[in-house]
């Protein structure tokens, strides 16, 4: 159980809850009630240059008041759409509940977008303001001003075409007149990738904070009020949601940020001087952080309690290292877009490593036939599906009902997520349905043979993809990362290749190994998978077409 004190009987849990989601609950009450104490920190944010911000509820909830009122002045009323493009520090929490104060909807960004993105989701949602502070973002947005509707612009400073955001919140009055709220209203409209076609925009209404309350704040991180948390997310991502705005400022709790790049060793530090209690970093975060094996001797994590995880899978070998160095436990996670935390690691719940953990309570789940909607036994291989009147789950996909449709089958959304359910309940994660590789009859998915690869003394990291292959159709194809002091052969590719037929079903192994310097991740660390199938079916496009012309290619390449 690490150094966490509390402890939740699983099956006492599920019995207990029952969804009651008052009709007029909205976040932006929540946050009203927690900014009337004048004592308590919002979000602490250290930059690289070593400057730090914070704030407190109430100074955020005044600037929130002040910039609702300059949206009203600018034409933005209750169900208007603004696109906020903003990094971690605190203008993003007073935008935000600004904008939900008039009954506004957020659309949140990532300051990666570029001119091409920004003008889908200005379009897409119907967006009448954009907030940025990004100076490139900003010049992306100047560059498409011909292609998209006249909009509120605002930024952070002086900019021609632009409106100083800041100096209209502190010349604005802080006497805001806040719309009548529910829990049905819409809350916000997070755009998610799919495998084919343009971005789904993802539409959910406050109801979702209340389930990211009971669900995520209560059962999956346990937030207590009087602690600060660290989730590296950025505000462009569903996960900010799940985290400091979900787990953390649900809780009054306190939120720290960091707003420089990704460093083990910074990591540590970070951790260790500001004393955080709960951490959410990705496995590829801990991942590299786990490669330092004197980190225990170097830095002292007493105050903190745990280290969520979520994303992608967690490999053992991540969970055992912070298990011996610090005596933390890192709980995995597991959810969407689309979703509140769906299958999680309570506290007090035994780990097993590899595994998510089991449903939330309060969530019914199942693994499914994604055919037919039909639950499947333990030990056979599924999709994650969650009850489809559950009220966690998003409204739709704005603009695309019929994708929206897609996702149901009887009386399931269907995640598109393929897993196995064991005996005891716990669920262990088997990929997206299009990266697994069909083989000569045998279905292979990446966790399984990264997990295997990974394991290797040579390889850092590694991602799986389906190779076309004039033979078995398709061949497991491994892109490897080296540790330091390793360097690309032939010999030890076949060391690699004879290390995983001895850890796992030799079937699995790799039969084509490519040693490549880093592997492409979105921002948030997810692995993108669908880059690298991309490259490597061009790579093959002559084996493809004689895989078509004999009918052995159904991929939507």
């Amino acid at each position: 159980m690490g150094k966490e004190k509390a402890a939740f009987d699983y099956e006492e849990e599920r019995r207990k809850l029952n969804w009651d989601i008052p009709e007029d609950y909205n976040f932006v009450d929540i946050i009203r009630g927690w900014a009337k104490d004048r004592t308590k920190l919002m979000a602490i944010t250290e930059h690289p240059d070593g400057m730090i911000e914070k704030a407190a509820y109430w100074e955020v909830w005044d600037n929130a008041m002040r910039f609702g009122n300059v949206l009203q002045g600018s034409g933005i009323h209750k169900g208007d759409r603004v696109l906020v493009i903003l990094p971690r520090r605190t203008d993003v929490y007073a935008v935000s509940i600004g904008i939900w104060a008039i009954g506004g909807v957020v659309v949140p960004g990532t300051i990666m977008l570029r001119g091409k993105d920004i003008e889908y989701r200005i379009l897409d949602a119907g967006v009448k303001a954009l907030i940025t502070d990004d100076p490139a973002v900003a010049d992306e947005v100047d560059a498409i001003k011909d292609k998209i509707p006249v909009i509120n612009l605002f930024f952070s400073g002086q900019r021609e075409g632009w409106r100083d955001y800041q100096q209209e919140i502190y010349s604005a009055s802080r006497d805001l007149r806040i719309a009548s709220l529910t829990a049905s209203d819409p809350l916000a409209i997070n755009y998610t990738s799919g495998t084919t076609g343009a971005p789904k925009g993802v539409s959910h209404t406050h109801s979702l904070m209340y389930c990211f309350d009971r669900l995520n704040r209560y059962y999956w991180w346990n937030t207590q009020s009087d602690e600060l948390c660290w989730a590296t997310t950025e505000p462009g991502w569903a996960k900010w949601y799940w985290g400091p705005f979900g787990a953390v400022l649900d809780a009054g709790a306190t939120n720290f940020h960091y707003s420089g790049r990704f460093e083990p060793e910074k990591w540590f530090e970070l951790l260790d001087r500001w004393k955080i209690n709960r951490a959410c970093l990705t496995p590829t975060e801990l991942r590299a952080m786990a490669t330092i094996e004197d980190a225990d001797q170097r830095y002292d994590l007493k105050d903190l309690k745990v280290i969520l995880t979520a994303g992608e899978p967690c490999t053992p070998g991540i969970i055992k290292f912070f298990d011996e160095k610090f005596g933390v436990s890192v709980r995995e996670g597991y959810g969407q877009t689309e979703t509140c935390v769906i299958a999680c690691n309570l506290p007090g719940m035994e780990i097993k490593p590899g595994s998510m953990g089991r449903f939330t309570p309060g969530v019914e789940g199942a693994i499914v036939d994604p055919e037919t909607g039909e639950k499947l036994p333990s030990g056979e291989k599924g999709t994650i599906a969650v009850a489809r009147d559950h009220p966690m789950l998003f409204k739709g996909y704005h603009n695309k009902p019929e994708k929206t449709a897609e996702c149901f089958v009887g009386n399931w959304y269907l995640t598109g997520d393929l897993a196995m359910m064991d005996e005891a309940g716990y669920i262990w994660f088997e990929s997206r349905a299009d990266d697994v590789c069909i083989s000569s009859g045998y279905r292979i998915g990446p966790f399984e043979v990264e997990s295997a690869v990974d394991s290797h003394e040579a390889v850092l990291e590694s991602a799986m993809i389906p190779s076309p292959d004039p033979i078995r159709g398709e061949v497991v194809k491994v892109f490897v990362v080296l540790r330091k002091g390793y360097e690309p052969s032939e010999e030890l590719i076949k060391d690699i290749q004879q290390h995983v037929k001895e850890v796992t079903a030799p079937y699995k192994y790799p039969r084509e190994v490519e040693f490549v310097r880093e592997l492409p991740k979105t921002i948030s660390g997810k692995i993108k998978r669908r880059e690298l199938r991309t490259t490597e079916f061009e790579t093959k496009r002559d084996v493809i077409e004689k895989l078509k012309e004999r009918g052995l290619w159904e991929r939507a390449d």
